[in-house]
Protein backbone atom coordinates (compact mmCIF):
# COMPACT_ATOMS: atom_id res chain seq x y z
CA UNK A 1 0.00 0.00 0.00
CA UNK A 2 1.17 3.50 -0.84
CA UNK A 3 1.58 6.02 2.01
CA UNK A 4 1.47 9.82 2.02
CA UNK A 5 3.02 12.30 4.43
CA UNK A 6 1.61 15.80 4.89
CA UNK A 7 3.77 18.59 6.29
CA UNK A 8 2.10 21.81 7.51
CA UNK A 9 3.46 25.14 8.65
CA UNK A 10 3.05 28.90 8.50
CA UNK A 11 5.95 31.04 7.33
CA UNK A 12 6.83 34.01 9.53
CA UNK A 13 6.28 37.45 7.96
CA UNK A 14 9.43 38.59 6.16
CA UNK A 15 10.81 35.03 5.87
CA UNK A 16 8.98 33.88 2.71
CA UNK A 17 11.94 34.05 0.30
CA UNK A 18 14.29 32.28 2.71
CA UNK A 19 11.69 29.62 3.49
CA UNK A 20 11.08 28.97 -0.21
CA UNK A 21 14.81 28.46 -0.79
CA UNK A 22 14.83 25.78 1.90
CA UNK A 23 11.56 24.18 0.73
CA UNK A 24 12.68 24.05 -2.91
CA UNK A 25 16.04 22.54 -1.95
CA UNK A 26 14.42 19.88 0.21
CA UNK A 27 11.65 19.05 -2.26
CA UNK A 28 14.40 17.86 -4.60
CA UNK A 29 16.31 16.03 -1.84
CA UNK A 30 13.17 14.24 -0.64
CA UNK A 31 12.21 13.21 -4.17
CA UNK A 32 15.56 11.44 -4.49
CA UNK A 33 14.88 9.23 -1.45
CA UNK A 34 14.18 5.53 -2.01
CA UNK A 35 10.48 4.89 -2.64
CA UNK A 36 9.43 8.54 -3.03
CA UNK A 37 6.83 8.70 -5.82
CA UNK A 38 5.60 12.29 -5.51
CA UNK A 39 6.72 15.54 -3.92
CA UNK A 40 4.58 18.69 -3.93
CA UNK A 41 4.75 21.95 -1.99
CA UNK A 42 1.55 24.02 -1.82
CA UNK A 43 1.14 27.61 -0.65
CA UNK A 44 -1.82 29.77 0.35
CA UNK A 45 -0.66 33.08 1.77
CA UNK A 46 1.96 32.18 4.37
CA UNK A 47 0.59 28.66 4.89
CA UNK A 48 2.60 25.78 3.44
CA UNK A 49 1.61 22.16 2.86
CA UNK A 50 4.18 19.64 1.70
CA UNK A 51 2.92 16.36 0.23
CA UNK A 52 5.05 13.29 -0.37
CA UNK A 53 3.83 9.87 -1.45
CA UNK A 54 5.80 6.68 -0.90
CA UNK A 55 5.75 3.17 -2.37
CA UNK A 56 5.67 1.51 1.07
CA UNK A 57 5.25 2.31 4.75
CA UNK A 58 8.86 1.20 5.24
CA UNK A 59 10.12 3.73 2.66
CA UNK A 60 8.16 6.50 4.38
CA UNK A 61 9.43 5.46 7.83
CA UNK A 62 13.03 5.38 6.60
CA UNK A 63 12.64 8.93 5.29
CA UNK A 64 10.72 10.25 8.32
CA UNK A 65 13.32 8.84 10.73
CA UNK A 66 16.28 9.81 8.56
CA UNK A 67 18.75 12.65 8.24
CA UNK A 68 17.01 14.45 5.33
CA UNK A 69 13.77 14.90 7.33
CA UNK A 70 15.71 15.93 10.46
CA UNK A 71 17.72 18.50 8.49
CA UNK A 72 14.55 19.89 6.87
CA UNK A 73 12.95 20.40 10.30
CA UNK A 74 16.16 21.97 11.67
CA UNK A 75 16.36 24.47 8.83
CA UNK A 76 12.66 25.32 8.31
CA UNK A 77 11.49 25.57 11.93
CA UNK A 78 13.20 28.95 12.60
CA UNK A 79 11.39 30.36 9.54
CA UNK A 80 7.94 29.13 10.61
CA UNK A 81 5.57 30.42 13.25
CA UNK A 82 5.90 27.55 15.72
CA UNK A 83 6.77 23.95 14.98
CA UNK A 84 5.73 22.47 11.64
CA UNK A 85 3.42 19.47 11.81
CA UNK A 86 3.91 16.23 9.88
CA UNK A 87 1.41 13.37 9.66
CA UNK A 88 1.46 10.15 7.69
CA UNK A 89 -1.47 8.35 6.09
CA UNK A 90 -2.14 5.11 4.25
CA UNK A 91 -3.52 5.86 0.78
CA UNK A 92 -6.90 4.16 0.38
CA UNK A 93 -7.95 5.67 -2.98
CA UNK A 94 -5.57 7.04 -5.61
CA UNK A 95 -7.19 8.45 -8.76
CA UNK A 96 -5.23 10.77 -11.02
CA UNK A 97 -4.77 11.99 -14.56
CA UNK A 98 -1.37 12.11 -16.28
CA UNK A 99 -1.76 15.90 -16.52
CA UNK A 100 -1.53 16.00 -12.69
CA UNK A 101 2.17 15.16 -12.93
CA UNK A 102 3.10 17.98 -15.33
CA UNK A 103 5.52 20.55 -13.93
CA UNK A 104 4.20 24.11 -13.67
Amino acid sequence: MMHTRLFYGTIQPGKVDEAWQVLNEFAHKVRQQKGCLLTQVLQSGNEIVGITSWETAADLATYADGEVARELFRRITPLFMGMPTARSYEVKVNLWEPAATKQS
